[in-house]
């Protein structure tokens, strides 16, 4: 498996939208595992979750680690390419910007339905993080910021202890220059 797979196509950055593929692709990517024991994560019925995983499969974004002949059909097991996906620089500036947008509105759509869930059901030992912020900044500093965040990102997730309760947590970080009006 890859450290990171750069997302080049917007059909797959529109697979990385949907909240249930993405939920896939965390069970797929913390170990090995077949439909059925993504289904019993995820508490989906399995037959859902045939279609999601044949698209992120097509996409590339997942591949068949082992197969096993079961009861007359075969078993396969699956997990992520890579750890971490990223969007390649030049996946938004292409010829078709109305295509562009789609693909961000997809994601940022999917992100707010998860961000809207948990300002509604806050958990006061978890509580929602949300910041949103705009700062003057010199090329150098704003190199150094995106340093800081990917190495902050290739250090997470932690390694966690077998022994210790965890939680699934969102996020959506964006780094963008604003026009000059």
């Amino acid at each position: 498996m890859k450290d990171v797979q750069k997302i080049e196509d917007l059909e797959q950055l529109r697979l990385l939208s949907d909240p249930l593929k993405l939920s896939l692709l965390q069970v797929f990517g913390e170990n090995e595992a077949t439909v059925a024991s993504a289904a019993e994560v995820l508490s989906e019925p399995q037959t859902k979750l045939y279609r999601h995983v044949d698209a992120l499969l097509n996409a590339g974004l997942i591949e068949v680690t082992r197969e096993r002949p079961k009861r007359g059909t075969v078993e396969r097991w699956f997990r992520t390419v890579a750890r971490r996906f990223e969007v390649a620089d030049e996946l938004l500036s292409t010829d078709d910007p109305a295509e562009e947008e789609r693909a961000v509105r997809d994601v940022l759509r999917g992100a707010e339905v998860e961000l809207l869930e948990a300002l509604r059901n806050q958990d006061e030992a978890v509580p929602p993080t949300f910041a949103r912020f705009r700062a003057k900044v010199t090329p150098k500093q704003l190199e150094e910021l995106q340093e800081r965040l990917f190495v902050w990102l290739d250090e997470n997730p932690p390694e966690t202890p077998e022994d210790e309760e965890t939680i699934d947590v969102g996020a959506v970080v964006a780094l963008y220059r604003l026009s000059d009006s």
